[in-house]
């Protein structure tokens, strides 16, 4: 499910939400699904044998299963704005409600905002300890197998073949076109791929190159914002304090990563959470702003396949 439809949004909420929306777009593209505080995650680790051919009245293949499920707790994420009594008290001078409303409007967007770029960033670079949730280039280090880390199920054989160290600088033509073939080749092992993230200084020479091959087009997001692609898949750009641009590659510290996923409730990447965005507006709203409101989160990364999404890493520009 989107955010919209996992969140319960009423009066101002849509309206934040819809702020959000265009501060952060990873949330546009990001699928949710709704999970307890304190759950278990279990990974797709299915286990076959032999083949499913059989002869007409013999036995049909039989494969055993073992769950692999991983213990998630919710991160919480919120943010309280409150407004002083003075300004409630303006309309003994001749505010009018009206104008107490647009006060308390502008201050929640700018909160909506700063919650949902930090909501961003953590989706990429959360640590998965002190409180923060785990973000994709943690879950998928930039690391063999000795560097990685298990979570969510995951072995650190299994999350090591999710990363590619291209360790290449695209800006000649011939490296642009290694890379593109790297690109199709991981869009290829990550079926029904429907999102590129990168950082925008990757997006800007990603979108030069797609035109360039001709794999450049146009779609929309589920809310309607034009989104350029790659091949049919969206590319989205976003900011360097969520997709790094100072990432190493043992020589070089101005590299960063590219990261084709597919974004699903199962069998693929997800959000989870018991409330989507969960707003509490301020006391008597429609007369004035009184007293606190609050914007909040809970939620964590959950990823239930290796076929999910793979890590490009060290691209240089």
């Amino acid at each position: 499910m989107k955010i919209s439809q996992v969140s319960l949004l009423s009066g101002r909420a849509a309206s934040l939400l819809a702020k959000m929306l265009e501060i952060a777009p990873i949330l546009q593209f990001a699928e949710f699904k709704l999970d307890p505080s304190s759950f278990l995650s279990f990974k797709d680790s299915d286990t076959f044998t032999s083949t499913a051919v059989r002869a007409e009245n013999a036995a049909v293949q039989k494969d055993n299963q073992v769950p692999v499920s991983a213990a998630i707790a919710l991160a919480l994420y919120g943010r309280e704005i409150g407004i002083d009594d003075v300004r409630k008290l303006d309309r003994n001078v001749g505010q009018s409600p009206a104008g107490l409303r647009l006060f308390s409007d502008r201050r929640l967007a700018g909160l909506a905002v700063k919650l949902a770029q930090e909501i961003q960033d953590h989706i990429l670079v959360g640590t998965g300890a002190t409180n923060q949730m785990l973000g994709l280039s943690v879950f998928v280090k930039d690391a063999t197998s000795g560097g990685q880390t298990s979570a969510l199920g995951f072995t650190t054989t299994e999350l090591a073949a999710m990363n590619s160290q291209l360790s290449l600088q695209i800006n000649t033509t011939a490296n642009q076109d290694t890379f593109i073939e790297t690109l199709y080749k991981k869009i290829a092992e990550v079926p029904g791929a429907n999102a590129i993230l990168c950082n925008a200084n990757l997006s800007a020479r990603l979108s030069s190159m797609a035109k360039r091959v001709g794999a450049a087009g146009e779609s929309m997001s589920s809310f309607g914002t034009p989104v350029m692609t790659f091949n049919n898949v969206p590319i989205v750009p976003l900011p360097t304090t969520a997709l790094l641009q100072t990432e190493s590659d043992g020589t070089n510290s101005d590299c960063c990563s590219a990261y084709v996923l597919r974004f699903a409730e199962e069998l693929g990447v997800a959000l989870s959470t018991n409330s989507g965005f969960y707003f509490q507006d301020f006391e008597n709203s429609e007369t004035y702003p009184q007293g606190k409101a609050r914007l909040q989160f809970f939620l964590n990364l959950a990823v239930e396949r290796v076929d999910a999404m793979r890590r490009i890493s060290r691209i240089r520009l």
